[in-house]
């Protein structure tokens, strides 16, 4: 593609330098992206000014940049559109050197503080039913059929999610399964993609480093359901599946012109959960939906799995899929890894891992356990440091402390925050001080710690890592694998059933 075909989509722009014959092969913000023939857009972060790297940039074969501050001391004669948003226009020119790939595709986007991992997993699970292949895209990695990609954030930026897209079309699917957190919204991540089913989960205290106020994250949450748009898609109409049991359900129809599928517990919801029950390793329940009553099995427990799996069933009905059938097929999925993941090595003792790392997550996860144990309840957890909401901490130990008979404190992300710090924080909030703590700074000596405490029937709660690749130290991301980690250290002490 010609830049000058790039640079004409927009009306407002200063160039300097020749566009003339400049062939663009390749967009990148990050300079240790860029090839030859790259575009290269210089975005000022929060952290890092991309400005500042426009000449490696060049030097690697960038040969045209978009900035909104000087760079020619940096890149000579190369040439330059100036403009006032590089992101905003960076969203613009990667739809068109894409072609536009979310028009073409059935476009599936989850947003909410907890619940996206495991109903993009439940829908893409459900729609297997349609026997084409899915993409998904969330916290845990990038999925196009059968190939699975590493990736650090919920939401990548912009450029991967429309190369991912066009990948998608390429290899014949035509759906994609997107998680889509307030930063990607906020932040302009998802600008540009063509929403057909916008699902909202809930609602709870996250993120507030970024957004400030609750009130300021409810509004960055409804931009997905904004983007929904005015129109049809397809000859199809865009739907909004929307938590009825949720204070934020009447902001969030108000931002939406869309058909509108609300779920849950109340008498309102017109996809209705009632009669719920558990035993410990699996949860029924009837579902109602235009006045049909249908039993409902799902080998999960939880009343936050309940929510998860009707909102997958709004999304499985709004492409086709009979409620029947759905039933039928979600009584045999398969789970999530790290969300509830069950680790069982022939211990006399229960040992979960889960990414509960919100007030909201935690609560829901310990207050299950709560209905089920029969011995002790040990949560393991710590919370991220750096530039990441340290306000939840005092409620998150509050929660901790009142819902478990001990709480080992670790390394979760600590970044260049001090563990003692983050543990005092946590500490601060605890009201029940009846329940005994300690602190374990390296996590892989907690988890054996807590392994050695562990008696017949207890509970052990590994909370906070589900499955992230990593640990953030400094500035350092170091492998790591919670499950792999657990699974060593019940090895390690002669359990390998």
């Amino acid at each position: 593609m010609f830049a000058k075909e790039l640079a004409d989509l927009l009306v407002i722009k200063r160039v300097e330098g020749s566009l003339e014959n400049i062939v663009v092969d390749k967009l990148a913000q990050d300079s240790r992206k860029v090839v030859p023939n790259t575009m290269f857009f210089c975005i000022e972060g929060v952290t890092v000014d991309g400005h500042l790297f426009a000449g490696k940039a060049k030097e690697l074969g960038a040969n045209v940049f978009v900035a909104s501050k000087p760079i020619k001391e940096q890149v000579g004669d190369s040439p330059v559109i100036y403009v006032k948003d590089v992101t905003r226009v960076m969203t613009l020119f990667a739809n068109h050197f894409y072609g536009y790939p979310s028009e073409n595709l059935n476009m599936i986007g989850v947003t909410g503080t907890n619940g996206k991992t495991t109903v993009t997993h439940m829908v893409d699970y459900l729609l297997e039913e349609l026997g084409k292949p899915t993409a998904l895209i969330g916290t845990m990695y990038r999925k196009i059929g059968e190939e699975r990609i590493e990736t650090r954030n919920t939401t990548p930026e912009i450029l991967t999610v429309h190369e991912t897209l066009q990948k998608v079309k390429k290899t014949g699917g035509d759906t994609c399964i997107m998680e889509v957190s307030s930063h990607a919204l906020q932040l302009g991540r998802v600008w540009g993609i063509d929403y057909n089913v916008a699902v909202f989960t809930n609602l709870t205290h996250e993120h507030l480093d970024l957004h400030k106020t609750m009130e300021n994250y409810a509004h960055a949450k409804s931009l997905l359901f904004s983007q929904l748009g005015n129109h049809s898609k397809n000859e199809k109409p865009r739907v909004a599946i929307l938590n009825r049991d949720q204070e934020y359900f009447e902001q969030f129809a108000y931002s939406t012109s869309a058909e509108i599928i609300s779920y849950g517990f109340t008498e309102e919801a017109d996809i209705r959960a009632t009669e719920i029950e558990s035993n410990g390793a699996m949860t029924t329940f009837v579902v109602t939906v235009n006045g049909e009553k249908l039993p409902v099995m799902i080998p999960m427990i939880g009343l936050f799995n309940v929510y998860n799996v009707l909102a997958a069933f709004g999304v499985a009905m709004v492409n086709g899929i009979p409620l029947r059938k759905a039933i039928e097929k979600i009584a045999k999925f398969p789970g999530v890894g790290g969300r509830m993941q069950l680790i069982q090595k022939g211990q006399p003792f229960q040992v979960i891992i889960d990414f509960a790392h919100t007030p909201d997550g935690l609560e829901n996860v310990l207050s299950t356990l709560e209905e089920v144990k029969i011995n002790r309840v040990i949560t393991i957890m710590g919370h991220s440091g750096g530039n990441r909401d340290s306000s939840m901490r005092p409620e998150l130990g509050e929660i901790a402390f009142e819902k478990s008979d001990y709480v080992i404190l670790t390394a979760d992300n600590p970044r260049q925050e001090s563990l003692e710090k983050i543990y005092s924080e946590i500490v601060s909030g605890r009201k029940n001080e009846n329940t005994p703590y300690e602190c374990v700074d390296d996590r892989k000596q907690a988890i054996e710690r807590a392994l050695e405490l562990a008696q017949e029937g207890d509970i052990l709660l590994f909370a906070g890592k589900g499955v992230e690749p990593y640990q953030v130290i400094g500035e350092e991301y170091i492998p790591y694998n919670e499950v792999e980690t657990v699974v060593q250290a019940l090895e390690k002490l002669g359990y390998k059933n």
